[in-house]
């Protein structure tokens, strides 16, 4: 599995994540969520994992999946939390785990 990291800068993690928590425990397309935890989630995309942690001053973002299909479902993701937070005009910007932030 490879995996690539995105920090979204919010004020409003925490409700973010609860947000996410409630739309998630319905299962929709098959997304399940596995783990929830105060400021936490763990969501199985089917072929990929998502996790996603509310800090402080944002969001920390992770997805894991196969190789070729990373950037499809990163993308998926990013354009989900981008439409969610459009009122804060939230930003996705994926690194490779690993890559140094420029």
């Amino acid at each position: 599995m490879a995996a690539v990291e995105a920090y979204v800068g919010t004020t409003r993690a925490e409700r973010y994540v609860e947000q996410l928590s409630s739309h998630f425990a319905h299962q929709p397309g098959g997304m399940k969520l596995v783990s929830s935890e105060p400021g936490e989630l763990v969501i199985d995309l089917g072929e990929a994992t998502w996790r996603i942690r509310a800090e402080q001053d944002g969001l920390v973002l992770r997805v894991e999946a196969d190789p070729a299909r990373l950037d499809e479902v990163s993308a998926h993701v990013g354009e989900r939390i981008e439409q969610i937070g459009r009122r804060d005009s939230l930003q996705v910007v994926w690194k490779s785990v690993g890559e140094t932030p420029v």
